[in-house]
């Protein structure tokens, strides 16, 4: 490899880290996790949900049969149900 290349590659992987955090913005995730009504099965707008119900909801998605059966089958990779547990942590 040439001088002018090797400064080239370093010059591009050192532009990356040149981003100032306030112009670099993080995409922020959203629970999406909400306890299963009837209302909610229709379609129907979604209520806003008080801390508590939101955490209950995720306590019964954690606790599900189809939970475990998917850890199992397909593990931490491509699941979106630990995708959308991961989501409600980060909050």
């Amino acid at each position: 490899m040439t001088k002018s290349a090797l400064f080239a590659a370093l010059a591009i992987a050192l532009s990356g880290c040149a981003a100032s955090p306030e112009n670099s913005q993080l995409a922020q995730a959203e629970c999406k996790v909400a306890p299963l009504t009837a209302a909610s099965a229709t379609g129907r707008a979604h209520r806003s949900l008080t801390p508590i119900e939101q955490r209950y909801a995720e306590m019964q998605l954690a606790n599900t049969e189809f939970r475990r059966r998917q850890l199992q089958e397909r593990g931490l990779i491509d699941n979106n149900i630990e995708q959308a547990l991961r989501d409600c942590a980060t909050r």
